[in-house]
């Protein structure tokens, strides 16, 4: 069983809910943090490489230069 914090599971799921489109980071962070667009922030990268130490191999996280997050698969 994999832990998730609070934060990295609303994360994930947003991720899960649009599994294989690119989710803006705006989009992102709007819906997993509930900030407004626009606002510029390397929460969701650590929150990103947390996740991505905590899936392993079992959930690729691809990054979209400049423009965001894409759950492969």
């Amino acid at each position: 069983m994999i832990h998730l914090t609070r934060q990295e599971q609303a994360l994930f799921s947003v991720l899960e809910q649009n599994r294989g489109r690119v989710v803006p980071r705006e989009e992102l962070m709007e819906k997993a943090w509930g900030y407004p667009g626009g606002r510029s922030t390397r929460t969701l990268d650590v929150h990103i490489q947390h996740l991505r130490k905590k899936l392993g191999t079992t959930q690729r996280i691809e990054t979209i230069y400049r423009i965001g997050y894409r759950l492969a698969g």
